[in-house]
C-alpha cells in the first residue's frame, strides 16, 4: 500500500471493506505551540497523488473533523495526512523566528489570532 494518495487503492479497501488509514503525525498537546493542517483523502477529493498533499486542498482541523465524522457516518474509507505549523507567537511558544533554524518556514498565526474553529480534542480546544 502507497502512503501516496491514490483512488485506486483507496477503491481496493473499500471492497475490502476497509475504514481509515492514517498517515498523520501526533499532535502536540500543548495546541498553542503548533497549527495543524489535514488532508483526508477519500473517493469525492478533486486530485490524487503528491498534488493531493497541497496547500490547495489542505484543511483546516474544524473542517477535516467535519468531514471525517461525515465519512464515518457513511463508512467510506479515507485516509488521513496531517502538517503542523509554528505558531508565530512571542509569548506562548518558545520558537524564535529569528533562529536559523526558522529560516524559510511558513508560520501559523498564534493560537489568540487564529480564526478557525475550535474543536475539542482529546480534552483540549484545538484550531
Amino acid at each position: 500500500m502507497s502512503a501516496t494518495p491514490n483512488f485506486r487503492e483507496l477503491a481496493a479497501q473499500r471492497h475490502q471493506g476497509g475504514g481509515r488509514l492514517s498517515y498523520a503525525q501526533g499532535i502536540h498537546p500543548n495546541p498553542k505551540f503548533y497549527k495543524y493542517y489535514w488532508w483526508v483523502f477519500w473517493r469525492g477529493s478533486p486530485v490524487d497523488g503528491p498534488r493531493f498533499l497541497s496547500k490547495k486542498y489542505r484543511l483546516n482541523t474544524a473542517a477535516a473533523f467535519q468531514l471525517m465524522e461525515k465519512l464515518r457516518e457513511q463508512r467510506e474509507p479515507y485516509w488521513l495526512y496531517n502538517d503542523s505549523l509554528p505558531r508565530l507567537d512571542s509569548v506562548n511558544t518558545p520558537f524564535d523566528p529569528r533562529s536559523p533554524r526558522w529560516k524559510g518556514a511558513e508560520w501559523a498565526p498564534a493560537y489568540d489570532d487564529d480564526r478557525d474553529a475550535v474543536v475539542q480534542w482529546q480534552g483540549q480546544a484545538v484550531k
